[in-house]
């Protein structure tokens, strides 16, 4: 004789919802903390992290974490501030020196950019600093020696071929100038090595048409560029 059903037998057919919930809540959270880990601090991960431990537990629940979005945002403002009062500095203290003719500053999306004219560094074809061109450098060594910043230098040239004894290209040149710029910076001046890198971009990297001298002067520059700190690796 078959055994009667008894009524706690019965099978909820709805069970597998609070464990599908639970699971989603989980997997939401984990992807919102790996989105917030690109763009905020140490500070605002750690509160992150510790809301993610409690919602692990079931002691918070998801809409409890801090809006990813409004952090990212305000680190984003705060980013922009810090650049547009960096800017306002370095122009200052540029036209305090008399430098405005030789020294531009540009904003770029990576950060900001100091152009060095090369009559101010550099002898046509050659790569070793000029005396006067100390000025100038220890200036800038001034600025950027208590920033938190990475410095990338970018040594630009025209369109005109270069080939002599020293150098068969523009690349070579315009590399041979960008690390004589941060040998001095840290060989002379005593900067942390590891802050530093170096480019050479040769013509490829114009800011105007090479049409022109005026506009072969210009491309023909050493770019120090202060990185924004939100693109130095973590």
């Amino acid at each position: 004789m078959s055994r009667k059903k008894k009524k706690g037998d019965d099978i909820n057919p709805n069970a597998w919802l609070d464990t599908y919930a639970d699971t989603i809540t989980l997997l939401l959270t984990f992807f919102i903390l790996l989105y917030s880990m690109s763009s905020i601090d140490s500070k605002k991960l750690s509160e992150l992290s510790d809301a993610l431990q409690k919602s692990l537990k079931g002691d918070i629940k998801v809409e409890e974490l801090s809006d990813i979005n409004e952090i990212a945002t305000n680190d984003k403002e705060n980013i922009e501030q810090t650049q547009e009062d960096l800017v306002k500095k370095l122009n200052k203290t540029i036209e305090a020196n008399s430098f405005t003719d030789v020294i531009k500053v540009r904003e770029e999306d990576r950060g900001v950019v100091l152009q060095l004219d090369e009559t101010i560094l550099f002898d046509p074809g050659k790569a070793d600093l000029k005396k006067k061109s100390q000025n100038v450098l220890n200036m800038v060594t001034k600025i950027v020696k208590d920033l938190p910043n990475d410095v990338l230098i970018e040594g630009n040239t025209d369109d005109i071929p270069m080939f002599n004894k020293e150098f068969q290209s523009n690349w070579e040149l315009s590399t041979a100038r960008a690390v004589s710029v941060v040998k001095y910076f840290v060989s002379v001046k005593k900067l942390d090595p590891t802050r530093f890198a170096v480019k050479g971009y040769g013509e490829y990297k114009p800011l105007v048409e090479n049409n022109s001298t005026k506009n072969r002067t210009i491309n023909r520059r050493v770019d120090i560029l202060i990185v924004k700190e939100q693109q130095k690796e973590k």
